[in-house]
């Protein structure tokens, strides 16, 4: 297994830090992590400059993901277009957000979903031609007609080449406990996102409530209430070898965060 980080979060260690973004990169390549996770929002007007940046700090694209409305807009050319681009940093992965749904029930839900397979169809085909593997993953918001391992499920039998991107914390927002949802999930799973979530007020932040109202903190990889050392162990059971992604959005110290989560996942696998 591999390690990547949030290219989000060593932007906004920068930030914090003072440090260049180079620096930052050569950090975290020090720390045993080879890949980066990447918005396509953040990296489509600076493709160049940012290859030669990883290029110079010996790190990959691992993923990119994007946020798109395929539900209300079967644009399949934006598709494509995003495939191309991940295809230009030579990115394995993709993780597609295909769209949120106010309404989980009656017509208009029905026919979002029909329009998210018609689409994920379509680009989980052309992804091939460039050996790229499309992932949906479990995602975090009331909106998202894909947070349960239920939901995910739904979707991949619809969409057969379509693969899963596990992300260990985002199920406890949905109320589902993670080991169940790899027992479903773990024939589908190409890719990890490592979240930990601490279920204690972590200072200056403001709590992601789950669908129970119980309040969940931003925390290091293995320092908080996921059982982050059970899916390692499972991970290893069914021999998977791709990324790790590490993941804590809102941290109030990115870098602290990120050589604590390294340490712990590469002392673990």
């Amino acid at each position: 297994m591999k390690l990547s980080v949030f290219y989000d979060h060593i932007l906004v260690a920068s930030e914090q830090t003072g440090y260049e973004l180079l620096d930052i990169l050569k950090k975290v390549n020090e720390l045993g992590i080879e890949g980066v996770e990447c918005d396509i929002e953040h990296i489509r007007s600076c493709k160049e400059e940012l290859k030669k940046k990883l290029g110079e700090a010996k790190i990959k694209v691992a993923s990119v993901y994007g946020f798109f409305d395929f539900g209300n807009n079967l644009d399949y050319e934006k598709g494509y277009t995003f495939i191309d681009d991940a295809a230009y940093f030579r990115a394995g992965r993709v993780l597609v957000i295909p769209g949120f749904v106010e309404e989980k029930e009656g017509e208009v839900y029905q026919m979002a979903l029909s329009n998210m397979v018609d689409v994920l169809n379509k680009i989980c085909d052309y992804a091939e031609t460039k050996n790229i593997v499309v992932t949906l993953e479990d995602f975090d918001h009331h909106t998202a007609p894909f947070s349960t391992d239920e939901e995910l499920i739904w979707f991949m039998e619809r969409v057969p080449k379509l693969r899963c991107t596990f992300d260990t914390g985002n199920f406890m927002y949905s109320e589902v406990n993670e080991l169940k949802a790899f027992e479903l999930l773990k024939d589908k799973i190409v890719h990890v996102h490592c979240k930990d979530r601490a279920l204690v007020p972590v200072s200056g932040e403001e709590p992601t409530n789950t669908i129970a109202g119980r309040g969940m903190y931003t925390s290091p990889v293995g320092y908080g209430s996921i059982q982050m050392k059970e899916i390692v162990n499972r991970l290893k059971e069914i021999n998977y070898e791709g990324f790790l992604a590490i993941e804590h959005f809102g941290s109030q110290n990115q870098i602290e965060y990120i050589e604590k989560s390294a340490n712990w996942i590469l002392s673990n696998i």
